[in-house]
């Protein structure tokens, strides 16, 4: 135990005290606002440019000079060919061609210009003609418009969580209010961030791995310590590493998000709470506040604690196959071909996250955040909607059990990999160092 220590020591002291490691852990919580700011500032003061847009309309549906979004409707008598030809010097944008439409079968309209538009200058224009054959049917059947205005009908709904232990010493059932919106942006957020770290924090494994076997220095310290425990304290190392960075990251969110509230005039405590300063206070500080109160629906202190978990089992278990590969390998050019088998699993959890976002409740949402190689990702999308006990202890026991199972099998690799060199590796190779005996 005490050599493991001295790698992981190693290993942790020399990533930790890198000038890379100390900027992208102070410097990346504060990249996501201030990305956020720059988008908002530059979409807020963005100008576009007016296009002109040919509009050869047999219906009159739109007047000439019409205004849309940042397009200019001219109305023209040309020839479809000669304004392709305009649209292709780049002197106008583009043309629509609407021909004459018959109000309760209508054909499609025509679209021209030299790029692909915007889907939503598309659905604009749809709209727009649709509003206007509508006009047409009211006025041919003779039908009232206020009367028809009278029927839409527009429904706002709010959702609530029901929970006993919100319970306040009464026989009612507590509820809180919830917002599928933000635990579906929440959930898509935690679980890419895992996908991120496994794939960064592995990659620096089979890395730290394979420089040591191509510079030959892992022949010296073989000969002082076991290849298992040579394996174990690499990845019980870059994964403090992973710890600490999260770790801080954690702290300067909080803080960050307790000056915010501080500044904006919110109750840290209870984020549903808002204390009014002011009697009329500017837009910029009543998103702040909205956004503040979304996510007072989240149990904060359960995400994380729940995410650690299954970040560190996430990276246990690929850390584990990344290590065996790094050993088995001489150059990264031949560890590509086998660390895709080990990333399809992690890629197809980003592919699959749409499926559980959509329905946390189905089968396949459930089955997939308990398979061990996807309940990292999975898992934690699914969490945000809200996830049975019994769901997350039954996948966190399953993900325990694997990760031991991969140190082991991956152990069994690097015992015999990390001394050897120049072999031509096959899977068939790799099967025949596993079953292999007093190695």
């Amino acid at each position: 135990m005490d050599k493991i220590w001295i790698i992981l020591e190693r290993e942790y002291l020399q990533r930790v005290k890198k000038k890379s490691f100390i900027l992208s852990t102070i410097l990346t919580p504060l990249i996501f606002p201030i990305f956020i700011v720059i988008t908002v500032f530059v979409l807020s003061t963005e100008e576009s440019e007016e296009r002109i847009i040919a509009l050869l309309d047999s219906n009159n549906f739109i007047e000439d000079s019409t205004k849309f979004q940042n397009n200019i409707f001219l109305k023209s008598d040309e020839k479809i060919s000669d304004i392709q030809n305009l649209i292709d010097d780049g002197i106008i944008y583009g043309a629509l061609e609407i021909p004459k439409l018959d109000i309760y079968n209508p054909d499609e309209l025509r679209f021209y210009s030299k790029n692909v538009p915007g889907g939503d200058l598309i659905s604009g224009i749809e709209s727009l003609i649709e509003n206007k054959i509508r006009e047409l049917k009211i006025q041919d059947l003779k039908l009232n418009e206020e009367s028809l205005e009278k029927l839409r009908t527009r429904i706002s709904m709010e959702t609530y969580s029901v929970d006993s232990d919100l319970s306040s010493g009464t026989n009612e059932v507590g509820v809180k209010q919830s917002n599928s919106d933000v635990a579906f942006g929440l959930g898509y957020f935690n679980g890419f961030l895992i996908y991120m770290f496994v794939f960064i924090y592995g990659s620096f494994i089979l890395q730290s791995v394979l420089d040591e076997k191509t510079s030959k220095v892992v022949e010296v310290i073989i000969s002082s310590i076991k290849p298992t425990q040579l394996m174990m304290g690499k990845v019980l190392g870059v994964g403090a590493v992973a710890f600490t960075q999260i770790f801080i990251w954690i702290i300067l969110v909080t803080s960050i998000s307790t000056f915010t509230s501080m500044y904006f005039g919110i109750n840290s405590y209870e984020t549903t709470q808002i204390v009014q300063s002011e009697e009329e206070i500017n837009n910029s500080k009543e998103v702040v506040k909205g956004i503040y109160e979304m996510f007072g629906t989240i149990d904060i202190k359960k995400t994380v604690f729940i995410f650690l978990i299954y970040f560190l089992g996430g990276f246990f278990l690929y850390g584990a196959f990344f290590a065996a590969i790094g050993s088995a390998v001489d150059n990264l050019q031949d560890a590509s071909q086998f660390t895709l088998p080990i990333s399809l699993p992690i890629i197809a959890s980003l592919m699959f996250m749409g499926i559980v976002l959509n329905n946390p409740e189905g089968n396949a949402s459930i089955f997939l955040s308990m398979f061990p190689l996807t309940s990292p990702i999975l898992m934690m999308a699914r969490l945000a909607f809200g996830v049975p006990d019994w769901h997350l202890v039954i996948s966190i026991l399953i993900l325990i059990i694997s990760v031991i199972f991969a140190l082991w099998f991956a152990g069994r690799i690097y015992r015999v990999g990390i001394l050897t060199s120049g072999s031509k590796i096959t899977y068939k190779l790799l099967w025949k160092w596993f079953i292999m005996k007093n190695y």
